[in-house]
């Protein structure tokens, strides 16, 4: 009977308590879904470049695959944010999920010694305004101004580094442990695929010309 008790009472606690912190819940899967996304649509897009996608998938098939990737990581960002307001334990307003450096938060994570959780809230909100040009651009560009599109393009790799460091100094999960490691194994592996597609630049325009 007590342990019944016991255990209706942690299940009641833990419903209140998966209740009151949903949209945190909904926070952090939508930022590792757009962080995986992100990963896909950077290795996937240089596949392309380099051939390998090819062997695998047929070009149409791969850049409509790519384009599909893109628009859920656009989706996922807009969820991302767009919960923290309606978080009731970390507080965030408009203008601190849409204007870099106005939010204080941090996680306590800390970067030569001082921290480092309010400039990586603004290096993500830099990056979600990238990838929304860089987005769109590929929508529309592609056809029609690719010189434009092709340059913008590289921009995806600056965002790529900024993402990194905003998961990695404001992302509860990743503070420590496994996840953390994994996080900075996959940074690495998208680091070395971004040397690889920049190493290869010279020889594609020197085909095209």
């Amino acid at each position: 009977m007590i342990l019944t008790i016991l255990s209706d009472s942690t299940v009641n606690v833990a419903l209140q308590r998966a209740t009151a912190s949903w949209p945190w819940y909904v926070i952090r899967a939508a930022g590792f879904t757009a962080a995986g996304l992100l990963i896909l649509l950077m290795l996937s897009g240089i596949g392309q470049v380099t051939g390998l996608t090819y062997r695998f998938i047929e070009p149409i098939k791969a850049w409509a695959i790519h384009k599909t990737l893109a628009i859920a990581m656009c989706v996922s960002i807009a969820i991302h944010g767009g919960f923290l307001l309606l978080d009731h334990f970390v507080k965030f307003s408009v203008p601190a999920i849409t204007i870099p450096f106005v939010s204080n938060y941090s996680n306590g994570t800390k970067l030569l010694g001082l921290p480092f959780g309010p400039i990586a809230v603004g290096l993500g909100i830099i990056a979600s305004y990238g990838i929304v040009i860089i987005v769109l651009s590929s929508l529309n560009w592609i056809d029609t101004k690719k010189g434009a599109w092709r340059k913008l393009h590289y921009l995806s790799y600056g965002v790529a580094i900024l993402v990194f460091l905003h998961a990695l100094y404001v992302g509860s999960d990743l503070k420590y442990g496994a996840f953390r490691s994994l996080w900075i194994l996959l940074g690495f592996i998208v680091l070395l695929g971004i040397i690889s597609r920049l190493g290869r630049r010279g020889s594609l325009n020197s085909s095209r010309d």
